[in-house]
């Protein structure tokens, strides 16, 4: 069952917030770990498991056609800025913000972060509606490996989708390069959900706290 709201009518605190938001985090966690089980099961089985129906009303309740996670109950806001030029700016505030919000992150380096359960990833932020790029026309990060950022094999994608929700991808780097179909360069957000081994959502509003209680 979902923790109950902790505050009743009052406006929630952004520590309550993001009690809430690990709880969610968890559970979507755990169902991509159900499915990876019962996508790689053994055949023949010895038997079908049981699977208490219950189980399957609640996650029914859950289902999503397509990567539109949480969208109730965040303030249209955004916390990293449109705009050309501000990408490195976005990134180094989305990196930040992450390493407080994620208990047991810590920041390595202005493109670095570790993850628990993940350990070292490549760090960057995107705004753009359609996708991300990953590679850099005239630089030599093109193909897998070109670039010293790759070497950790895995990437944090910090997304703003600029109506509340910010969400941080956890993906493999390499299976992103053969999935680039924006120009040569990006890849799109709904191939970026299909592969990530783990999707964490926070709000802008908690980010934007964060980031002023630095």
């Amino acid at each position: 069952m979902p923790p109950r709201n902790p505050v009743g009518d009052r406006p929630m605190t952004s520590a309550e917030r993001v009690k809430l938001s690990r709880w969610v985090n968890g559970v979507e966690a755990k169902a991509d770990e159900l499915l990876e089980m019962l996508k790689n099961g053994p055949t023949p089985l010895p038997r079908n498991p049981v699977i208490d129906p219950d189980l399957l009303d609640r996650l029914a309740a859950f289902t999503i056609g397509q990567d539109r996670s949480d969208e109730s109950d965040y303030p249209s806001k955004r916390f990293l800025t449109l705009g050309n030029g501000n990408q490195s700016r976005n990134r180094k505030r989305a990196l930040a913000c992450t390493g407080r919000l994620i208990e047991g992150a810590k920041v390595i380096d202005r493109r670095t972060i570790d993850l628990p359960n993940w350990g070292r990833c490549s760090f960057s932020a995107y705004t753009h509606p359609k996708g991300a790029m990953i590679s850099t026309p005239n630089r030599d990060d093109n193909n897998y490996g070109d670039a010293d950022w790759h070497r950790h094999g895995q990437v944090a994608m910090f997304r703003d989708i600029g109506d509340g929700r910010c969400i941080l991808y956890i993906s493999d780097l390499e299976p992103l390069f053969k999935l680039r179909s924006i120009g040569h360069h990006g890849v799109t957000w709904e191939n970026v959900a299909k592969t990530a081994k783990q999707k964490l959502v926070f709000s802008a509003s908690d980010a934007l706290e964060a980031e002023a209680k630095a």
